[in-house]
This record gives structure tokens, sequence and C-alpha cells, in this order.
């Protein structure tokens, strides 16, 4: 794992073609710093830690620059020919706009943490959070229970005076402004069509995929814990595997982890190890944001799964893993052969489980 240092200068050396673009990228760069602060950029999945919003902004930069020397058509001369991101004139602009949508993509996330410290409560549109740290001493932040999945990137835009100047806005010009508010709005989004949106929304993947074998072995993460618990009940033939009754069903890299009773099993077995899960609505989402199961369009992670039981169809909610995050390699070769299709339509939530 790369330094926040060594990423830093990373991301100037692909800025430092253009004298000018380095500079204004130092000092937003330094912007950026105190307007996040040592926040996490997530609640208990991906870069969960202290400083982890810097870092993961950071990475999805890094990575988004490095992809920016491919052939991009961005602008179309007035003789209607066409110029990539490399050869056009304005290229460094490109550039900048690039650097600058990757690094913020997450910003709105500030507005979905509760902030407090001597009494005040922290509003991210008022001040850069480290100027609240300094004035408060020492501030606690916690997650808002009623944060949206991907809603963040609705309200990213709104935080960028503390990140911009005139001098980036007067570099980039009216055009790459105005791509850059667009690409902030719909980098998370799968059906956007701009490539500079999905040039970010890709960095933003590798970033979370890079951090997610770190997250499995962490002897304290309750994603882990379920993973583990799951092979353990299976390999011990405690939950069944393609049989009828059963909690899982396999078919190749897919794997559907029947729910809520699978989560059931896991918590009880957990409990006497004196490890409590958080409640399933919570797991279903960290589940979800460490991209260990297949959500649906809407970012449901409980989905609808249609397979053939001994008297007909039959449908059971599931969670859809990669097989082999769940199922030991052993045994896979003694499963009977099933199918089941995944339904196309949005599956309901299971109903929380309310921990005791």
């Amino acid at each position: 794992m790369q330094s926040v240092e060594t990423m830093t200068e990373r991301i100037l050396y692909w800025l430092s073609l253009n004298t000018e673009v380095r500079a204004l990228a130092e000092r937003l760069l330094e912007r950026f710093a105190v307007t996040v602060g040592d926040l996490p950029a997530s609640a208990a999945h991906h870069h969960a830690e202290p400083g982890g919003l810097y870092r993961h902004s950071l990475e999805v930069a890094l990575k988004a620059l490095e992809e920016f020397e491919g052939d991009m058509v961005m602008e179309r001369r007035s003789d209607g020919s066409v110029d990539s991101f490399r050869s056009s004139h304005n290229r460094p602009r490109w550039q900048y706009a690039t650097f600058i949508a990757a690094l913020c993509h997450d910003l709105g996330k500030l507005f979905e943490l509760e902030v407090r410290g001597k009494g005040e409560r922290w509003c991210p549109l008022d001040e850069p959070y480290a100027e609240f740290g300094r004035r408060t001493k020492t501030p606690v932040a916690s997650w808002r229970p009623d944060r949206q999945h991907g809603a963040h990137a609705y309200v990213s835009g709104f935080l960028m005076h503390h990140v911009l100047t005139r001098q980036d806005i007067a570099f980039m010009g009216l055009p790459r402004v105005l791509h850059l508010g667009s690409c902030l709005a719909n980098a998370h989004s799968k059906e956007s069509a701009s490539a500079l949106s999905q040039m970010v929304r890709r960095g933003d993947q590798a970033s979370v995929e890079q951090a997610q074998p770190a997250i499995a072995v962490q002897p304290d993460s309750k994603v882990g814990y379920l993973l583990q618990t799951f092979q353990e009940l299976i390999a011990n033939g405690e939950m069944g595997v393609n049989g009828p009754g059963a909690q899982v069903y396999v078919e190749g890299d897919k794997a559907a982890v029947v729910v809520p009773i699978s989560i059931a099993m896991a918590r009880d077995r957990l409990a006497a190890k004196q490890i409590v899960l958080p409640p399933n609505i919570n797991l279903y989402n960290l589940l979800r944001s460490a991209r260990l199961v297949d959500a649906d369009q809407t970012g449901r992670s409980v989905r609808q799964i249609k397979l053939q039981g001994r008297q007909g169809p039959i449908s059971l909610s599931a969670l859809i893993f990669p097989t082999d995050k769940v199922v030991p390699k052993q045994i896979l070769p003694t499963l009977s052969p099933t199918h089941f299709e995944i339904d196309t339509e949005p599956a309901p939530q299971a109903t929380p489980v309310v921990e005791g």
C-alpha cells in the first residue's frame, strides 16, 4: 500500500508537464486536506480508518490520472474534426478537471457525518472540518443513520467552494467546469455516458477493491467473521448446499445464500464466541459497499432467486456472493448440479433483526 506522501508525489508528477497546473494542484491538495481532515471514507468497510477519506480520494485521483493518458474524444474543432484528451490543445485543462473530479468524488460524504465538539455541531457548508477540529479541539464524528447509499454524489458540488478558487475555474474554462459539475453528480452511476465520469467510477472501484483484501483479513471485521462462519457451517454440513431445503445454492461462480436463515445460523455460531454481528440491514450494506454481493441496479443487496423445488418452482430471498467467498473449495466437486435464476425485479430488504 502506497503512503499518502508517495501518492501525492505521483499525482504531482502526472500534472507536472504544465507548471501552472502543478502549482494549482499543490494548493488545491492543501485545501482539500483541510476540508476533509482525518475523517473516514466509510462506517466499517473500505478506508474506514482515520484519514481514510483523504487516502481514498488520492487513490482515485491517481488512478484517474493514469488512465487519462488514453485517447478519449472530448472536444470537436470548428472544422468538424475531433480532439482527444492526448492531442487536444486544452489537454492540461481536461487533465486538471479529471484530477479534481476524481479527488472530490466523495466530498458529499461530509454531509453524512454527524460531528460535534464543545457543544457545537459542524456544518460542512460553513467551514472545513480541520478548522472546526482546531476550534473545538476534540470533535467526535459518527455516521448519520438516515444516510442513503450513493446519495452523497448529488451533493458533492455543494462543498466545492472550500476546494476551488477563481484561479482554478479560470484555468479550466467554462466547458470543463460544467463537465466537472456533471461528473461529480454522476461519478457513481453505471449508466453515465460521460467518459470522465466513467473514468472516475473505475478509479473509485479499483481503490475499494484494492482495500478489500485488507478488510477481509482484519481480525475484528464483521464481514470477515461472517464469511468465515459460512465456510465453517458448510464444511461441517450444518448449512446445506444444492439440496432440498438448502441454505446455499451454487451455480458456477455464483453462490446464492438464503436469507435471513443463513444470517441467523451464523449469528448463533458467532454468539458462542461472544461476537455480535450488526443488524441485518447494516450487515447487508456492509457487504454491498465491500462489493462482496451482487446488488441490483437500485443498490439492494437482497435478491430474489427462482429455482425448481420438489413440488414446482420456488422463490427465495438471497445474497449473491462469489462462490469462492463462502463455499470451501474441497466440497465443490461433491455438489449436485443445480440451476437458479436471479430475478431482475428489485427485492425488498429483509426485516432488520433487533439486537438484544
